[in-house]
């Protein structure tokens, strides 16, 4: 009986089902949880930021709209759910390569850019996220620099010019 019980702590968690659609990957579910999280870091999650993460969770998944309402939903499920945010990011961590986790970090700063403006806690939560990723500085700053380029608030400024408070 234990050993039974020992083998179910120690297994991989199962995919969360979702009864209007297919089942999503923990790393999926991981993915868009970092994404949300970050988004609400500055204790708001705009209409900017929430378009970005469904664009992204589209793009990204190859889903349709509908579907990937779907698993935004279910993440940010589970994001309210979770006692520690540390299990997104250790199952991205053990899901994606290195180089796919740099493409993830990425991601995360498009999101932080979306609304126009980085708050100095998301700043912060991204180096911590980074760092949980097992990404370096060097890599976090060029995903940084990749994902300001193509937030259309380079304008003659650095990614740190639109810090706001």
């Amino acid at each position: 009986m234990l050993e039974k019980f020992l083998a179910l702590l120690s297994a991989p968690p199962a995919p969360v089902r979702d009864p209007a659609g297919p089942p999503f990957a923990r790393r999926e579910i991981a993915v868009v949880a970092l994404l949300v999280e970050l988004a609400q870091s500055d204790r708001a999650l705009d209409g900017a930021e929430l378009a970005a993460i469904e664009r992204i969770v589209r793009e990204r998944f190859g889903l349709d709209a509908a579907t990937a309402g779907r698993l935004i939903a279910a993440a940010r499920a589970e994001l309210d759910a979770a006692l520690e945010d540390w299990v997104f990011a250790n199952a991205v961590r053990e899901g994606f390569t290195a180089a796919e986790r740099v493409g993830i970090v990425e991601l995360l700063w498009e999101v932080v850019y979306a609304d126009g403006k980085l708050a100095r806690l998301e700043g912060s939560q991204m180096r911590r996220v980074a760092d949980e990723l097992g990404i370096g500085d060097a890599e976090r700053d060029a995903a940084r620099a990749q994902a300001f380029a193509r937030s259309g608030l380079a304008r003659g400024h650095g990614p740190d010019a639109v810090e706001a408070e």
